[in-house]
């Protein structure tokens, strides 16, 4: 959900989109091994937690540090189907933290031989009342920040993929 009902419950929400040079399967096996996105996130290290790999069950967190600040962004995988002819791929990610919860959509579509479309949606709620405030004084900026954040995340991944990597 978007607009100013979104943030008056401390919710942000963004859409991130790439397009990569390579199969749309590729595309979908590196972005959804989560910690070979420590790469791409800046301070970030994203740990397995737990769960069935690849699997719906799967349990990971990007641990994030800035200085003395932690942020520990627990996520646990709600459904995964890979893309196949005919069909998006599509992973569901649920944040369960005590500082973030909602919900990322990673959805990979073919777009031609060898060419793959990323939309990267995450709607995220700020669970402490102080961060929900930040996120709703914030107007359209977190939701900003967020996309461009994670467009530059797209664009690590894609030169990793891309590259071979």
């Amino acid at each position: 959900m978007s607009g100013p009902g979104a943030r008056r419950r401390g919710e942000v929400v963004f859409t991130a989109r790439g397009t990569f040079r390579a199969d749309a399967g590729r595309v979908f096996d590196v972005l959804t091994d989560w910690p070979r996105q420590s790469a791409w996130v800046p301070a970030t290290v994203v740990q397995r937690r737990g769960g069935p790999a690849g699997e719906a069950g799967e349990r990971f967190a990007g641990v994030s540090r800035l200085g003395p600040l932690v942020l520990d962004d627990e996520m646990v995988v709600v459904s995964r189907t890979p893309p196949a002819p005919g069909r998006d791929g599509l992973v569901r990610v649920r944040k369960v933290g005590t500082l973030l919860g909602g919900v990322v959509d990673l959805v990979v579509a073919a777009d031609g031989p060898g060419r793959a479309r990323v939309q990267w949606r995450e709607r995220i709620l700020l669970r402490p009342p102080a961060l929900a405030l930040l996120a709703r004084l914030g107007g359209p900026l977190p939701a900003l920040l967020g996309r461009l954040a994670f467009q530059a995340v797209l664009r690590a991944a894609r030169a990793d993929v891309e590259g071979g990597g």
